[in-house]
């Protein structure tokens, strides 16, 4: 009896070693898969504006029809979405998850849904998000003359009759610097769904405040239950992935990227000027 126990209790200090190890071996390849994802995003950005003179999709588009359009339904089919989808189906804004491409989730992204996307339990989630254009003025009215942009290019337009392919997006002449830019974040939110206009962009790394005025927008909100940034966050490290326009991927902390900004108002890759 004392042998058995001897080699039980060995048995459960090989198993408290080795349970770390692997936690960390499985995370690793979460986030080696999530990194994949991404890179396979910016392939379907460049066979988009490929295809469309040169031109990035827009990040989002709403109807006054309630009907939407993402920047991940623009780039649909050049990412694995099922081929045969019709523009009424894309426009739904929430799209089945056996209908989009499996690259959209993080393996990572473990939170439950939420809000909308809780009602649901088919819905397909999305854990990435376009850098806007500018953070005190990212939805403009369609019709309106697309602004200049200061950061990405993830512009959300707003108020046509129904939500449109077409809507227009900017030149990739516009970014100065395509390996010094992010194009795409992580930004988890229990509300992130396939093919929806919320939250299809994101405006800065942090954000303190709470609820539906904004703050799923941002990477984390700690304040807020349905954004769900944090626990990916510390999972990788304190770190996120981050796709650029030359379509590398890399794994940083939020202070990384801000240079000589701030976590809530980012400046350095988050602009497309590449002197900030």
């Amino acid at each position: 009896m004392i042998e058995l126990l001897v080699v039980i209790a060995i048995i459960a200090i090989l198993a408290a070693m080795l349970l770390p190890a692997l936690a960390r071996s499985k995370q690793a390849a979460n986030t080696a898969k999530c990194m994949s994802n991404l890179r396979q995003l910016g392939l379907g950005f460049s066979f988009y504006t490929g295809d469309n003179q040169d031109v990035y999709p827009s990040g989002a588009c709403n109807g006054n029809d309630t009907s939407q359009y993402s920047w991940d339904t623009s780039i649909h089919p050049y990412i694995g979405g099922n081929a045969n989808l019709s523009q009424a189906v894309l426009k739904i804004g929430a799209l089945d998850q056996g209908l989009v491409a499996q690259t959209l989730r993080c393996p990572s992204d473990l939170g439950p849904d939420t809000y909308w996307a809780a009602s649901d339990p088919t819905v397909g989630r999305r854990t990435y998000a376009m850098n806007t254009i500018n953070q005190d003025d990212w939805i403009v009215n369609l019709g309106s003359p697309l602004p200049k942009p200061v950061d990405g290019v993830g512009i959300w337009w707003n108020d046509p009759p129904t939500a449109t392919s077409g809507a227009p997006g900017y030149k990739t002449s516009v970014v100065r610097s395509p390996a010094g830019t992010i194009n795409l974040v992580e930004q988890p939110a229990g509300d992130n769904t396939c093919g929806n206009d919320w939250p299809a962009v994101c405006v800065a790394p942090f954000s303190a405040i709470s609820g539906q005025d904004g703050s799923e927008c941002y990477q984390i909100a700690p304040n807020d239950p349905i954004n769900q940034g944090l626990p990916l966050y510390k999972l990788q490290g304190n770190r996120f992935n981050y796709l650029f326009f030359d379509d590398h991927v890399s794994l940083l902390t939020m202070q990384q990227t801000v240079g000589t900004g701030t976590t809530n108002d980012p400046k350095g890759m988050w602009t497309i000027d590449p002197t900030d």
